[in-house]
């Protein structure tokens, strides 16, 4: 899966005290949560953040992913989405 407006690769950001999770474009929110449900990995949208990539967009959503999620696997389905 890749960001609509940089074309960068979305992957998943190491985890913090909350676990792991996925910062994603306000745009591109819905298309993920659905491709995360098809494929079983639990998750919460936790809310926006300010944009640490480009201007064009003033806020990106925070996408956290279960505890004992691994970030290998949900890398995997985020690498093989189009």
């Amino acid at each position: 899966m890749f960001e609509v407006l940089t074309g960068w690769k979305i992957g998943v950001e190491v985890a913090d005290a909350g676990g792991s999770y996925i910062v994603v474009s306000a745009q591109q929110l819905i298309a993920l949560c659905h491709l995360l449900t098809a494929h079983g990995v639990p998750h919460t949208v936790e809310g926006a953040v300010p944009s640490r990539r480009h201007s064009e967009t003033p806020f990106e959503m925070v996408v956290r992913l279960g505890l004992a999620v691994g970030e290998a696997h949900v890398q995997s389905i985020l690498d093989s989405a189009p």
